[in-house]
């Protein structure tokens, strides 16, 4: 049984509220011609990066690829999952990935949904299971046919085991779960995105993980994705798919602009500058600032400006970062917000309507043509295409700019958690290992994300996924430079309620850029000793 609750609803949340809102990095997939910046890595060294504790700055975050395993056989392990399938009315329905749109330029046509694995039936396990996820976007994807898939398997596997899902929108869900939690009603388990767990796990409202429960080990997962989740030294959740974005550019106003459509911007500067250019020569707005209070889109496109330029919201950028002391007045985020207004106040080549756009807007503002760049995942070109396939004709991906410190870029992702108030911990948990095994772990995030668990790159359908996504590539590239938020019961308000009003201050020249990090390193200090 799955239902759909508000599904773009926005939270209207005045600045000083705690509640936060949701970490979609609303995502786009990629289209034309391969960015030269970006080279194409193997799948299965998948982003062949340093290891934590390495020269590569990215504060241990850096996942480090394991030698290649062989791939399991598709759910076949003890704890598969749950009964009743959804309602056809309410679960996205399973969809064929057909042909791009006609107008659409080089693109691959999309084969037929991988076919179902062989099921083993675990009859043993039984119970009811209450979990909840976000809703889809677009419920055409994909990954939303891959999920009424497991989801229908889900009765099969399991057939003593209740399974019920609940649907939320990103921006709704955090607030939903927070309420519910101290209501003593939260679900049972719950994919959450990667910022939100180290909150519920400082409460002690979540069941520790122990990996082998499950089958698995931890070279199957990122290093920087356990870190997400492990909090005193207990991990408390498993990752279901891992992320990081990329600059999606407009190759036509590159090019209107004098600029060189097939090379992206190589630094920050490169963006700054570049904005302005197509600003004076297009009119259009060069670069898509993302400054909405309480909208998870925010922190995940600026704090890779921040990291770059040698700043951080604490001391994440660290190999072992303590989180004792804000880092937002050091002078590499004070050069970051300079770079804010540089663009938005002395330019003028972001839209005027930055402070409130979440990425929504900004890429609907990239489809009608009005931005040329912004930050988005892989799956944002699918977005694109499936509104203005003359645009996407146009889209070109390159890497995330380089500052004077870094490059970098927010290893976003999510996680499946476990509630303490779960009462049938058996098959809660069977229904869990099944989400994140290879498999599914692959296909319910086919065309907007990667695998959590690294064994789905070895599949034979990552091939089809690879030649179905454009851009893919740059993306996984980028998880070498992946840096992840600050591992504390603060982040989310850190990330959704600081961050954001440390732009806007900046934004509406109500604040200096020194004065506005200063006054956010207070805010985060100030909450850090709370806490104490």
């Amino acid at each position: 049984m799955s239902t759909k609750f508000s599904r773009r609803g926005i939270l209207g949340l005045a600045a000083g509220s705690a509640a936060a809102a949701v970490l979609a990095a609303c995502g786009s997939d990629a289209a034309t011609t391969a960015p030269t910046a970006a080279p194409k890595p193997t799948t299965a060294a998948v982003a062949a990066s340093a290891a934590p504790g390495s020269n590569s700055p990215t504060g241990g975050m850096t996942p480090a690829p394991g030698a290649a395993t062989t791939a399991p056989v598709a759910a076949a392990t003890s704890a598969p999952a749950a009964t009743s399938a959804p309602a056809a009315a309410s679960a996205p329905a399973a969809t064929t990935a057909g042909a791009a749109p006609a107008g659409t330029a080089v693109v691959a046509k999309q084969a037929p949904l991988v076919a179902l694995p062989p099921v083993t039936v675990n009859a043993n396990v039984k119970g009811n299971v209450r979990y909840w996820q976000t809703t889809f976007d677009d419920p055409s994807v994909p990954s939303a046919g891959y999920h009424d898939q497991w989801v229908a398997s889900l009765k099969n596997s399991l057939p003593n085991v209740t399974f019920k899902e609940e649907q939320y929108s990103y921006n709704d869900m955090l607030d939903k779960l927070r309420v519910s939690a101290k209501a003593g009603q939260s679900p049972d388990a719950i994919t959450v995105p990667i910022l939100w767990g180290p909150e519920f796990a400082y409460q002690g409202a979540l069941q520790e993980i122990n990996l082998a429960d499950f089958g698995y080990t931890a070279d199957k997962f990122w290093p920087g994705a356990l870190k997400s989740l492990t909090v005193n030294g207990k991990l408390y959740g498993i990752p279901t798919n891992n992320e990081t974005m990329a600059l999606a550019y407009n190759m036509d106003l590159f090019q209107k602009a004098g600029l060189d459509p097939m090379k992206g911007p190589e630094t920050w500067e490169d963006v700054k500058n570049y904005s302005k250019q197509i600003k004076e020569k297009t009119g259009k707005a060069g670069y898509g600032i993302v400054a909405k209070l309480n909208a998870g889109n925010t922190p995940f496109r600026y704090m890779p400006l921040c990291w770059a330029y040698g700043g951080s919201a604490l001391d994440e950028t660290a190999d072992a970062p303590k989180y004792e002391k804000s880092g937002f007045d050091s002078e590499g985020n004070i050069a970051a917000l300079q770079w804010i207004s540089d663009v938005f106040n002395r330019d003028g080549s972001a839209p005027a309507s930055s402070i409130n756009n979440t990425q929504t807007e900004v890429q609907d503002l990239f489809i009608s043509g009005e931005v040329a760049m912004m930050i988005t995942l892989p799956g944002g070109y699918t977005s694109v295409r499936n509104k203005a396939p003359d645009i996407a004709a146009k889209m070109n991906y390159s890497l995330l700019p380089k500052g004077p410190v870094r490059r970098a870029v927010v290893f976003g992702g999510s996680n499946v958690v476990i509630f303490k108030t779960a009462k049938d911990m058996d098959a809660v948990k069977a229904v869990v290992k099944e989400r994140t095994s290879p498999p599914w772990s692959l296909r319910m995030v086919w065309e907007g994300s990667n695998p959590g668990n690294r064994d789905g790159f070895n599949l034979p359908e990552n091939k089809q996924r690879e030649m179905e996504t454009k851009f893919l590539d740059v993306t996984i590239n980028m998880l070498q430079y992946g840096i992840a938020f600050p591992t504390v019961p603060e982040s989310s308000d850190i990330m959704n309620l600081v961050v954001p009003q440390m732009m806007q201050d900046v934004m509406t020249k109500a604040k200096t850029p020194e004065q506005s990090g200063k006054d956010a390193a207070k805010k985060v200090n100030d909450m850090l000793a709370k806490r104490k």
